[in-house]
């Protein structure tokens, strides 16, 4: 292999686990600092390189990470921050009167299956990829 062969499957490792960690984060929290995301993506194996350039080269030109992004600006403090999407939320559905004989705990439209459904989309964009 060819040194720049390396440096493209290094790239392509570093935005999955960037990919992964946003996932895992988004479930968490809504806000992140740019180091430590940074910190958390060098840990995993592929990713020992990726740093703050790369992050923001990620963020303006991946699709892909524009969706677990929604901004990457400065507080009033000079710390970079890494701001999260929200998980999807279907709004209109959420407020529907539950019918007649249904759980009360049921919200309509949030179910496993469309958890499913958004993992196994993923996981085949990763495979084609």
């Amino acid at each position: 292999m060819r040194a720049r062969e390396f440096m493209i499957e290094a790239e392509s490792a570093s935005t999955y686990n960037l990919m992964d960690q946003l996932e895992i984060l988004q479930n968490e929290t809504d806000q992140i600092r740019v180091d430590s995301l940074v910190n958390l993506v060098r840990r995993k194996p592929g990713s020992e390189m990726f740093n703050v350039d790369i992050l923001l080269d990620e963020f303006e030109n991946n699709p892909e990470i524009k969706n677990f992004i929604e901004d990457i600006r400065t507080d009033e403090s000079g710390v970079k921050y890494v701001y999260l999407t929200p998980l999807e939320k279907d709004i209109d559905q959420k407020d529907q009167a539950l019918e007649p004989g249904s759980d009360k705990d049921f919200t309509p439209g949030l179910g496993p299956e469309k958890t499913v459904d958004k993992m196994s989309k993923r996981a085949m964009l990763r495979r084609i990829g």
